[in-house]
C-alpha cells in the first residue's frame, strides 16, 4: 500500500523504506532519544541563561553539551541532507533544517541551532504518531487476512491455505473464526458479525440455505459452508484489494501540492538567501566603510534569513493534505463505503447530479406477488398450490416470488403433476389430471392455449396460470421499493443534489411509478445498456464541469459506471463486472451510504481549506514579522513544527 504523503520534500515521518514493524521500532527509538535530548537540552539551556546558578561551574561544559545534543539530534538529518545533495535533491526538508541549524551556529547561536533540530525531531515524532493512528483503520482490515481454513477432503477435515479452496468445497467455520469465501450454509445455524463489511454492529442470524459473505465472523455456532466463489473472487478479498487500490490513487489536491512544493521550496530558499545577503550588501555599499557596515548588518539579516527559511517549510501542507484524504478513506471503509482512490472522494465534493438504475438500487431487486386474481370457482389457495407445484422446478426470480407467496398454503392437490417442462423466457407446463397445466408470461400462455379468456394483459409484471384451455389465475408482481429510498432521495436534495435521474430497462409505466413515489422528476424506461450510456453521456454533457454520480448493480450497468464521473456499485448483490467498473462500492447496498459519502467528502474538503488557509496565513505572517525583526527563531519553529502538528490534528477530525 502506498504511503500517506508525497516524498517531494523528503519528510522522514512520511517516507517509508522498510516494513511497518521496522519503521515503528525506529520511530519508537527516535522518540525516546528525542525526549532524552529534550530533557538534557532544557537543563543546559537553564544553566546557560542562569536560571540554574551553575554557569560558572559548568562553563566549559555548556558549549560541549550543545555540540553533543546537536550531533545526537542532527546525525540522521545531516546524513539525509548529504544524501539529498548526492542525489541532486537540493531542496528537501532535511536540507532546509541542516542549513538553518548550521547557519545558527555560524552566527554564534548554538542554542538556537540545537533548538531547530530538537523541535524538528519532536514534530516528526508527533506527526508519526498522528499518521500511525490514521493508518490503523486501514491496516486493521489488511491484518484480517485469513491464514488457513478447515475443509472437507474425502472423509477427512484438513487445514489448507484459503487460496486452495475451490468452488463446491465444504468449509467448517467454528465460533470466533472469519469466513474465508462466499458460500451457502449447508449445515448448522449461527449469528454473524458483518461489521467489517458494512459498518453495522448488529449481528445477523443465518441457517441452512442462507448465503454468507467472506469476512463475516461466526459468533456462536459451527457452520458448514459450501463455497460458491474462490478466495480471490470473494467479497472480503475484493474489499482488501479495493482498499489497497484506493490508497494508491492520488487526488488532484495531492498532485497539486506535490507540484507546488517542487517550486515553492526552491523559491523560498532563494528568497532566504536574498534576505541574508542583499540588505547587508546594500548597507555596506551605501556606507563609507563597506566591511564594517556589512559585517554588522550581516549577522542581523542572516538571522532573519534563517527565520524565513525555517518557517517557510511546506511540511504542514505536504503531510496534512494526503493525511486528510487517507483518514477519510479509512472512515468511509469502516462505514462500508469503499472508494478506489482519493480522487473519487474529491470528485464527490463537486457532485451536483446523480443517476440511478432502478432494479436492485432504488428497489430491492426481489419480486413479490402483490395481487392475485382468480377465475370464478377457483380459490386463491388452489391457484397458489398449482402454481407452486410448477414453479418448484424453476430457479427464475419470478418462480421464487410465487414460491415465497405460497409458503403458508395448505391446499392439497388430488394428483401429482406429470411431464413437467420449462421453456426459457416463457414459463412451465405439465399434465395434471389428464389436462394441460401451464404458467408463464401472457405471450407464452396465449401461445399454449390460444387465448387469455377474461383476463386482460397488465402493464405491470404479469404471470398467468392456465388449466385445460382457459386461464384460471393472474399474478401481478412488482419489485418493492427499498424502505430507505424516499428518505435518502430527500437527504440528497438537502445536500444540494437537485438533478436526480432514473434510467432503467424496465417498462416505462413501472419506472414512472417508482420515480413519482420517490419524487424523482427525471425518469426514462425501456432502455437497453447502449441507451443508458447515450442518456448518461447527454447528462454529462449538460452538466459542464459539475460531477455526475451513477448508481447501479448489474452487468448491464458496467458501461455506465465506467462512463460516469463517480460510478457507485451496490456490493452486496452487485455483479463482479459492475464492482470492477465502479469507483465506489457500497458493501451493504444501503442507499444511506451515498449521502454519507458526500458528507465525508465535503468535510474533508472543509478540513483541507482550513489547513491551507491556516498554514499559509500563519507562515506568511511570521515571514513578514521575521523580516521586520519582530519574530525570532522560537516563533519560526512554531510556524514550522507547531503549524504542521496543528494541521495534522485538524486532519484527524475526519475520523469523527
Amino acid at each position: 500500500m502506498s504511503e500517506i504523503a508525497s516524498n517531494s520534500i523528503g519528510c522522514e515521518c512520511c517516507s517509508s523504506h522498510s516494513s511497518n514493524s521496522e519503521l515503528a521500532q525506529s520511530n519508537q527509538i527516535q522518540l525516546y532519544l528525542t525526549i532524552s535530548m529534550s530533557v538534557f537540552y532544557v537543563f543546559v539551556l537553564l544553566v546557560d541563561y542562569e536560571f540554574i546558578p551553575l554557569k560558572e561551574q559548568l562553563q566549559h561544559w555548556i558549549i560541549a553539551s550543545y555540540v553533543l545534543a546537536y550531533i545526537v539530534l542532527g546525525y540522521g538529518i545531516l546524513k539525509e541532507a548529504a544524501l539529498g545533495l548526492w542525489r541532486r535533491d537540493f531542496f528537501n526538508e532535511n536540507s532546509l533544517m541542516a542549513i538553518a541549524s548550521l547557519g545558527a551556529w555560524g552566527i554564534g547561536e548554538g542554542a538556537e541551532g540545537v533548538a531547530i533540530l530538537l523541535f524538528f525531531r519532536l514534530g516528526e515524532a508527533l506527526e508519526s504518531r498522528v499518521i500511525e493512528k490514521s493508518r490503523k483503520s486501514i491496516r486493521s482490515l489488511q491484518s484480517m487476512k485469513i491464514d488457513q481454513v478447515h475443509i472437507l477432503r474425502g472423509e477427512q477435515k484438513v487445514n489448507v491455505d484459503p487460496s486452495e479452496v475451490q468452488v463446491g468445497d465444504i468449509l467448517f467455520v467454528y465460533a470466533g473464526e472469519r469466513i474465508a469465501v462466499d458460500g451457502i450454509v449447508v449445515d448448522g445455524h449461527s449469528s454473524l458479525d458483518l461489521s467489517v463489511l458494512n459498518g453495522e454492529s448488529l449481528p445477523i442470524n443465518v441457517k441452512v440455505g442462507d448465503e454468507v459473505l467472506s469476512g463475516a465472523i461466526n459468533i456462536d455456532g459451527i457452520l458448514q459452508i459450501q463455497a460458491v466463489k474462490n478466495y480471490g473472487n470473494s467479497t472480503f478479498s475484493r474489499v482488501i484489494e479495493l482498499i489497497e487500490e484506493g490508497s494508491a490513487k492520488k487526488s488532484r489536491s495531492e498532485e497539486f501540492i506535490t507540484r507546488f512544493s517542487r517550486y515553492y521550496t526552491p523559491s523560498v530558499t532563494f528568497l532566504a538567501i536574498l534576505i541574508a545577503f542583499v540588505p547587508p550588501l546594500f548597507l555596506g555599499i551605501m556606507s563609507e566603510s563597506f566591511l564594517d557596515s556589512f559585517s554588522i548588518a550581516f549577522k542581523e539579516w542572516f538571522a532573519k534569513g534563517l527565520i524565513f527559511l525555517v518557517v517557510s517549510c511546506p511540511c504542514a501542507l505536504v503531510i496534512s493534505i494526503p493525511l486528510s484524504f487517507f483518514v477519510s478513506l479509512g472512515k468511509a471503509s469502516r462505514e462500508g463505503i469503499l472508494l478506489k482512490g482519493s480522487s473519487y472522494l474529491e470528485s464527490l465534493f463537486y457532485a451536483k447530479s446523480i443517476v440511478f438504475d432502478k432494479t436492485g438500487t432504488l428497489t430491492k431487486g426481489e419480486l413479490r406477488v402483490v395481487e392475485i386474481t382468480t377465475k370464478e370457482g377457483i380459490s386463491r389457495e388452489e391457484a397458489l398450490s398449482l402454481a407452486q407445484k410448477l414453479e418448484e422446478h424453476s430457479n427464475h426470480p419470478i418462480a421464487r416470488a410465487i414460491l415465497n407467496e405460497s409458503v403458508e398454503v395448505s391446499f392439497q392437490l388430488e394428483e401429482n403433476l406429470q411431464e413437467i417442462s420449462e421453456q426459457a423466457g416463457g414459463g412451465l407446463k405439465a399434465i395434471y389430471k389428464g389436462e394441460a397445466l401451464c404458467i408463464g408470461n401472457p405471450l407464452f400462455v396465449s401461445n399454449e392455449i390460444g387465448n387469455m379468456g377474461e383476463f386482460t394483459q397488465s402493464e405491470q409484471c404479469q404471470i398467468l396460470l392456465a388449466y385445460g384451455q382457459e386461464v384460471i389465475a393472474s399474478f401481478i408482481l412488482e419489485d418493492e421499493i427499498k424502505q430507505e429510498a424516499a428518505q435518502n432521495i430527500q437527504a440528497l436534495k438537502a445536500l444540494g443534489i437537485q438533478d436526480i435521474y432514473v434510467l432503467s430497462g424496465d417498462k416505462k409505466n413501472v419506472v414512472e411509478s417508482v420515480a413519482k413515489t420517490l419524487q424523482i422528476p427525471n425518469f426514462y424506461g425501456e432502455l437497453l445498456p447502449a441507451d443508458k450510456v447515450f442518456m448518461l453521456q447527454k447528462i454529462l454533457d449538460d452538466k459542464d464541469k459539475r460531477k455526475v454520480i451513477f448508481v447501479g448493480d448489474g452487468i448491464n450497468d458496467a458501461p455506465s459506471l465506467a462512463l460516469s464521473d463517480i460510478g457507485v456499485a451496490m456490493g452486496k448483490k452487485g455483479s463482479d463486472v459492475a464492482l470492477e467498473g465502479a469507483d465506489m462500492v457500497i458493501m451493504n447496498d444501503h442507499l444511506s451510504k451515498i449521502p454519507l459519502a458526500i458528507q465525508i467528502a465535503r468535510k474533508t474538503r472543509s478540513i483541507l481549506r482550513q489547513n491551507i488557509i491556516f498554514a499559509l496565513g500563519t507562515k506568511a505572517a511570521i515571514m513578514v514579522f521575521g523580516v521586520l525583526g519582530v519574530a525570532n527563531m522560537w516563533i519560526a519553529l512554531f510556524g514550522d513544527v507547531g503549524v504542521a502538528f496543528l494541521a495534522l490534528l485538524n486532519a484527524m477530525r475526519a475520523l469523527r
